[in-house]
């Protein structure tokens, strides 16, 4: 619980015995590797904080899927616009790995957000979080060469690229994976 109450508090300032009332409205719960949270189509009814474990939020399009964003430990992990807008989600959630989450469905947040004014604050810093983390990988997509988002994502988060299979990193790179294979090479070579 001390890595859970870090990261809250690194965004907001609650009281301990504030966040302690916070996180009663949190269900801790284990995930088994393969199980799919959230399939297109259905609503995203919860928010999760990965303790332990990674997720995959990925895309369907022509039979194929694209991965569009990797969660990993001290993340809050979800289908955001699904659960804000409570409309049917056009991606999916799936487990990488085991994972130890903390969880809160919609109502409990509701909740929290008229009990704590401070929710507000949070859930706004953890959405713009995510909203930057977006825009730069989308700037990236445009901009960069699919060397340079593989560069990216080995500066800035390298652990993925021993969690993740090598076709789901390609594609969230925009390249297939024998231009990931490519890449790869090159960049060992240098």
């Amino acid at each position: 619980m001390t890595e859970v109450f870090q990261s809250i508090q690194a965004l907001t300032q609650f009281s301990t015995a504030e966040l302690e009332q916070v996180l009663q409205r949190f269900e801790s719960r284990t995930i088994k590797k393969k199980t799919t949270l959230l399939e297109a189509g259905k609503t995203a009814r919860e928010v999760y904080f990965i303790i332990q474990g990674c997720m995959r939020l990925y895309y369907e399009k022509d039979g194929q899927d694209i991965s569009a964003y990797f969660f990993t430990e001290k993340m809050f992990a979800g289908a955001y616009d699904s659960f804000i807008s409570q409309q049917p989600s056009r991606h999916s959630i799936e487990i990488l790995e085991d994972c130890e989450v903390l969880v809160i469905n919609y109502t409990n947040l509701q909740a929290l957000f008229v009990e704590f004014p401070k929710m507000n604050e949070f859930v706004r810093k953890v959405l713009e979080e995510r909203f930057i983390s977006l825009h730069q990988l989308f700037t990236a997509q445009i901009l960069d060469s699919p060397e340079e988002r593989y560069l990216n994502l080995l500066k800035d988060r390298p652990d993925l690229l021993s969690r993740i299979p090598q076709h789901q990193i390609a594609t969230y790179l925009g390249v297939t994976p024998v231009s990931l294979s490519r890449i790869r090479n090159r960049v060992a070579k240098r």
